[in-house]
């Protein structure tokens, strides 16, 4: 778990629009003055790199959290299993290992196609994620809200990672306050009769990928060991 602070410490990349590395400010500082830059403009002048992960299980469900009430933006919306900002000297399939660790207390690799396959076919993943990475995506609007309920639009660099895992799943810090697991047909019923509970990112992600999503499901159900 990561500590107040370490938080207060932590450093990210930010780039100009245009992906020109600008540097590594504090990311509490940096938030400070990109939310008061879009209040002043209704736009903003610099982004930052991030990854997102779509964690599932053997059965093909969908592991999703609820941001807890003590978080700043978009609080008791359930989201992604997994989303966090790439920290100074680091690339994005690390930072996959370390939030996985982290955050949700649970270990995981970043594989390519072939071995990430052969992983779910001859592993039950009761001790590992197998994970993989999709694509990067460098124009990612990020919607954020507010406890004032006010919103905020900001554009990211963000690293989309698929992944398997069979394991037992905990969050011991302010990020999450609960874990639930959904089947993609129910999510996406769901995420049109109660838009309100989930954030903007699930919604355009989980349309995104809808097809990539279905078959991975497809796929571990076919191939995979089921949760024990």
């Amino acid at each position: 778990m990561t500590s107040e602070t370490e938080l207060l410490k932590e450093k990210i990349k930010i780039f100009d629009l245009t992906n020109t590395f600008l540097g590594n400010p504090n990311k509490f500082e940096f938030y400070k003055k990109l939310r008061s830059e879009y209040r002043r403009t209704g736009k903003v002048t610099k982004k930052v790199h991030t990854i997102r992960l779509f964690l599932i299980n053997g059965d093909g469900c969908i592991f999703l959290v609820r941001r807890s009430d003590l978080k700043k933006e978009n609080k008791w919306l359930f989201d992604k299993t997994l989303s966090t900002h790439v920290r100074k000297d680091e690339t994005p399939k690390y930072t996959v290992l370390r939030e996985s660790s982290e955050e949700l207390e649970f270990p995981a690799i970043v594989l390519d196609q072939e071995d990430f396959e052969i992983a779910v076919k001859e592993n039950d993943l009761l001790l590992f994620g197998a994970t993989k990475e999709i694509e990067t995506i460098e124009n990612f609007r990020a919607l954020y809200r507010y406890r004032d309920e006010s919103d905020a639009i900001f554009p990211q660099i963000t690293t989309i990672f698929f992944g398997v895992y069979n394991g037992p799943i905990r969050f011991e810090d302010h990020e999450t306050d609960l874990i639930e697991l959904f089947d993609l047909d129910e999510l996406l019923m769901e995420l049109k009769k109660n838009p309100e509970k989930y954030t903007e990112d699930l919604k355009v992600l989980v349309s995104k990928y809808e097809k990539q999503l279905r078959e991975l499901i497809s796929f571990v159900r076919k191939y995979g060991k089921k949760p024990q």
